[in-house]
């Protein structure tokens, strides 16, 4: 069995990463991974502190491939379809929302390409922080400031966070509860997934760089503690990324790309999902994108600027590689890549 401790100590001494988990998934489902680390920076390397192999891990935008997989699953029970207008989905708003909404479907807020804005205003975010109404509500008003405008330029990739928050928004009305119990009862339940959270994991600290500019995360920098309010995205970020679990739970969700969606979807909505539109220009199917690496087929990324997480799918379908750090920094989340493709690369002698 390839030697994944060695690689992924190797990877979090040279990045100065506090804690790293990196695994592989073959084509039945068996899962080969380790942790290694410390739940903060400069904490001691004792067994109090490490983090251990049941931990939590945030895995930011990963999530996205979640919700596609959560839609797919109501499509598939005839209570949803990729080619309903966004706007119709939302009948109470409808004098609140603009028209040209009626001519774009659903599915185009799964690729990135429906003409929603990347993401809400920093008034926006702000309130939300402060927003203790169910999150369904705080739906509903994200979607009046989102679409009271038209689409801005229908057509092109614009990555959104704001329009996985509206895919949210819409699953509580199709389903008549909620987006997390949705998630719940539609594809964890059955995938017999126990771990799943929203918002920072409990015990493992994600860490902030210590300089931004624009997206770039740059300088190792502090702990953000789990306790404080700004130590993820606001709660109803959930469809877009505030999900953490364990490594064997996500393991269970990323087996479904490369068994034909196992016994929770058909093999015809896992391709369905890993469609990338064709076009110029950045684009990406829904949660996963082509991937410029050798041998790899699919690669989908997350990060909440205090976590990174990357998974990839080899070329041949048969094989998932996974790695989560507690480190937000752009050269680490950019690193992560580089390593699940070793990963990926060393298991693919170990495949009859």
């Amino acid at each position: 069995m390839p030697n994944i401790r060695e690689q992924i100590t190797e990877f979090a001494t040279r990045l100065n990463v506090p804690a790293v988990g990196g695994g592989v998934i073959d084509a039945t489902g068996s899962l080969n991974y380790e942790v290694v680390g410390v739940c903060r920076r400069g904490d001691a390397d004792q067994e109090a502190t490490r983090v251990k192999r049941d931990d939590l891990w945030h895995i930011g935008s990963c999530a996205k491939a979640i919700t596609a997989v959560l839609y797919a699953r109501l499509v598939e029970e005839g209570l949803a379809a990729w080619q309903t207008p966004i706007a119709s989905l939302f009948p109470d708003l409808a004098d609140q929302l603009a028209p040209e909404w009626q001519q774009c479907p659903i599915e185009d807020l799964f690729v990135c390409q429906a003409g929603m804005r990347a993401n809400p205003s920093r008034t926006e975010m702000l309130k939300a922080y402060a927003d203790n109404r169910p999150l369904p509500e705080q739906r509903t008003g994200m979607v009046q400031w989102a679409m009271q405008d038209a689409p801005r330029t229908p057509g092109k990739f614009v990555y959104s966070n704001l329009g996985y928050m509206v895919i949210g928004a819409a699953i509580d009305r199709i389903t008549g509860s909620s987006y997390e119990a949705a998630l719940q009862d539609y594809v964890m339940q059955p995938l017999g997934v126990t771990s799943l959270g929203f918002g920072p994991p409990p015990r493992i600290c994600g860490h902030h760089s210590r300089l931004r500019l624009g997206s770039l995360m740059l300088f190792a920098g502090s702990p953000a503690a789990p306790q404080k309010v700004r130590s993820d995205n606001p709660a109803m970020f959930s469809s877009a990324g505030t999900l953490h679990l364990s490594l064997p739970d996500w393991a269970k969700l990323l087996h479904l790309f490369n068994s034909d969606g196992g016994d929770l979807l058909t093999a015809e909505s896992i391709e369905h999902l890993l469609r990338i539109p064709t076009g110029d220009g950045m684009r990406m199917g829904k949660g996963w994108a082509y991937a410029d690496l050798p041998g790899i087929a699919y690669g989908q990324q997350g990060s909440n600027t205090m976590w990174s997480a990357t998974a990839l799918i080899a070329a041949d379908r048969r094989r998932i590689a996974f790695v989560v750090c507690n480190d937000g920094r752009t050269r680490v989340l950019g690193n992560s890549a580089v390593l699940a493709a070793a990963l990926l690369e060393e298991t693919s002698a170990h495949v009859s």
